[in-house]
């Protein structure tokens, strides 16, 4: 069954530009005009004492250099975090029921953290994790939010070389400043 298809929202958008993410952040592939699968990944933190909310990274990555960036990950801690998601998400019931839904507002997949069903609201900070081909999302089990908490859980879950390995990869890519590095890069879950 192919899955549904809909226009990526703007909250998916470029941070810099306000339009869709043109290019894979590793290999600056084009994403917008052709068969390309890829991931876009936006991590957001929250100032409640200000109510204010910053986008602190948003990138995509296709598929082939998402397998690579996934290929550092050893087996032990892909097991660890496996046997975390799968024993505190069921993606399956969670899929069909937003597709069984009147609408498929994707900000609908994204209003709680998939983990913990902590509102989006309550969240100091959160990633959201996105599946598109061209200019379209794919509602496939994506897309989903992560809250930090979960985050946390996950990467105390890694290897210490899995860890560094996906450091390495952040600090090549992204220009993060080191107050907003976390010790988790990229979209595990996906």
């Amino acid at each position: 069954m192919l899955p549904e298809r809909i226009p990526i929202p703007e909250s998916l958008h470029s941070i810099e530009t306000g339009d869709p993410i043109a290019t894979c952040l590793a290999c600056d592939r084009s994403l917008l005009d052709g068969p390309t699968e890829y991931l876009i990944e936006k991590g957001y933190r929250q100032y409640e004492a200000y109510d204010v909310r910053e986008t602190v990274f948003g990138h995509a990555l296709c598929m082939k250099c998402h397998a690579t960036m996934q290929q550092s990950v050893s087996a032990s801690s892909k097991r660890r975090c496996q046997a975390y998601l799968s024993e505190h998400v069921d993606l399956a019931a969670r899929t069909g029921r937003l597709l069984d839904a009147d609408t498929h507002d994707p900000a609908d997949w994204t209003r709680r953290c998939v983990v913990h069903d902590t509102p989006r609201e309550e969240l100091e900070e959160y990633q959201v994790v996105a599946h598109c081909q061209g200019d379209e999302l794919l509602l496939t089990h994506l897309p989903l939010l992560m809250g930090g908490p979960a985050i946390d859980a996950l990467v105390q879950r890694l290897s210490s070389e899995t860890i560094d390995d996906l450091g390495g990869f952040r600090d090549e890519h992204t220009g993060l400043p080191p107050d907003l590095k976390r010790d988790l890069h990229g979209p595990i879950v996906a």
